[in-house]
This record gives structure tokens, sequence and C-alpha cells, in this order.
């Protein structure tokens, strides 16, 4: 199938390419930037399937959908982040909203199969019980959502999405993913300091933050679960279009430390159990997430455990080092600078 992946230079957009290539699909990638570094590492024929353009820009979205004869669109792109959305909330709306608009307007007009929509669980504004379902509130009358205007771009954006459903018989489906991890990531989200500074011999120290949980998902997960998407039969009227994609399973990011020190024996990480005013508010929206639904429905389940994906990245990480830079252990007794991981969670 020729498939449009937005946002193909970030992280998740070049797994997901990668992995349509693999299977033997065609999949063409579109980003403001051209792919760099990880992302040609991840998929290495991005740059030649990769066309330069905005999701603000509707004019070169038509013109990348009909020359290169899109079939059906993932939707990756976006400003992402609970802060990045406070500093630039009209750019966080125009991009995260209008972006989906425009994706869908296009997918309407020239008859697409499917558009498939990488949601958060951001989205969420509160939950129901012990672990997140889609049927859980995303709005409230009396607060605004927790992950601040990025939250609240996803849930809008999710609702453009069934409206286009609904009214113009769109194949929309979302997907609401939660910290997904693995080799190429970007946002911190604890692993990748640890991770990537435990295969380099160098200490990792977070002042806080070791009781910050999250569902964290791998991303070849996340990729299969996109793959079974794009493969379900087409959703019927009144059908579930909303779908959470994670593990399963909330880990605190001192359990994390705790994989890391096992896989990588030397691993030096220390980290504050405590959480700051941020951390605090944040981690109460922090629950794992109901799948029940996506196993049903696409008949995917998470394959990697925690442990087991921490191997992988360590592993895919120490392969893309220089030949003369791959530790084979952590480096021990040179003069090591910390690395000190303040971002705020995401």
């Amino acid at each position: 199938m020729k498939v449009l992946v937005t946002g193909s230079s970030g992280f998740l957009g070049s797994s997901i390419i990668g992995a349509l290539a693999r299977r033997g699909d065609d999949p063409v990638g579109l980003d403001i930037v051209p792919p760099s570094g990880d992302a040609l590492i991840i998929a290495p024929d991005l740059a030649a399937r990769t066309r330069i353009g905005h999701v603000g820009d509707l004019a070169r979205l038509f013109d990348v959908c009909r020359t290169e004869k899109i079939e059906a669109i993932i939707h990756t792109a976006g400003l992402v982040g609970h802060e990045p959305s406070l500093k630039q909330p009209l750019t966080t709306y125009q991009t995260n909203v209008m972006g989906l608009v425009n994706v869908c307007e296009v997918a309407r007009q020239t008859d697409m199969r499917k558009v498939i929509f990488m949601s958060s669980n951001a989205a969420y504004h509160a939950g129901a019980g012990d672990s997140l379902s889609e049927s859980d509130p995303v709005f409230s009358v009396r607060n605004g959502n927790p992950a601040s205007h990025y939250g609240t771009s996803k849930m809008m954006a999710e609702a453009v999405g069934m409206s286009y459903a609904e009214f113009h018989g769109l194949d929309f489906l979302s997907l609401r993913v939660t910290a997904i991890y693995g080799f190429g990531m970007r946002s911190p989200l604890y692993v990748k300091p640890m991770v990537e500074n435990a295969v380099l011999g160098r200490p990792t120290r977070f002042a806080t933050g070791g009781a910050m949980m999250r569902d964290y998902t791998h991303v070849a997960d996340c990729c299969d679960a996109v793959c079974a998407a794009l493969d379900a039969p087409r959703w019927t009227a009144g059908e579930q279009r909303v779908l959470n994609v994670a593990c399963g399973k909330t880990w605190t990011a001192s359990q994390v430390a705790a994989m890391v020190r096992a896989e990588i024996p030397g691993a030096d990480i220390e980290i504050g159990e405590d959480l700051t005013p941020l951390e605090a508010k944040n981690v109460k929206m922090r629950a794992p997430l109901d799948i029940s639904a996506a196993k049903r429905l696409l008949g995917w389940a998470p394959k990697l455990s925690l442990p087991d994906g921490i191997a992988e990245y360590a592993a895919r990480f120490r392969q893309s080092l220089p030949q003369g830079a791959r530790p084979s252990e952590p480096a021990t007794g040179a003069a090591r600078t910390p690395v000190l991981d303040t971002a705020t969670p995401r």
C-alpha cells in the first residue's frame, strides 16, 4: 500500500516508515526537515522517501498525496510536550489541530482508504478507575487538561477526526500511545539518559522524579499496532474509533533505573524520590492504559517487556556508535561528566 507518514523524520515517524518498508508497503514521508542521525539508521532509505512540507500547508499535502498516489495516511506530525505547549500555545493548536484537519480534508477529497492518527494518553483529563479506558473523561467543565495545551490539542484533534468519520465516511482511527521508548527516542522519559549514559560509561543524575510513573511502550510494539490498524477492515458505523496502545502496566523511574543497572553492569544512576510540584501534578494522570479494545479489535498485544525493551535499546545504541567508540562494558576510572536531566515529564 502507498502510505504517507507525516512527521517522518522524527522518532516514531521514522520507525513506522522502517516497519512499513520491511513488510512490503511503499511508505512516503512528509516532514519540515530532512531526516538525519538515528532516523537514517532506523530507516536507511528514509531520505529518498521523504518529501519536505508542513502539515499546515494544505496545498503541499494535496500535491504530495496526488503525485504519490497515496492510499492512506499515518499522522504522527505535531508539537509534542507539556512545556513546549505552554510556551507556544498558538503554534501547538495550529500544528496539532489544524494539521489533522488538513490531513482529514485531503483524505476526504481524494477518497483515501484510511487515516490513522497518533494521539496520546495526554488526551485523558482524568481516569475513572485503576487504569485509563478510552471512555474516561477527556474534558472537564471545571479544570483544564493536566497536560496543558498539548493534551487539549490531542483531544480536539480526535474530535475532528471523529466528525470526519461520522459525517463524511472517513475511515479514521486514533491510537492513544504513551511513553514510547527505544533506539532513536528524543524525549528523555528517564530511559534515554539512563540507557545511553550507561552504555557510554557515564553517570546519570536526577534530582527528583524517582516516583514518577509511566506506561512505557516499546516503539516496535507501537509500530506493530500501526500496521494492524492499517490492515484492519473498514471501521463500521458505531464502532469504537479510539484505541489505547500501550504496555498496560506502569513502572516508576526508580524501577527503570534498577532494570538498566541489571542490564548494564556498572551503570551509575542516581535519582531522587521526591517530585517537583509539576511532577506531583503530572503523576496524578499516570496510570496504566486499558488495552483490551486494541486486543479485541486489532488482534494486537505488546510483545516486549520493559526489561527486554531496555536490553534491545542498549544493544542497538551500542551498535550505532562508531567502531572505535563501542564499549563492551561501561568505562570505569576515567574522568566523566555527569549528565543531569531536569526535563519536565512528558
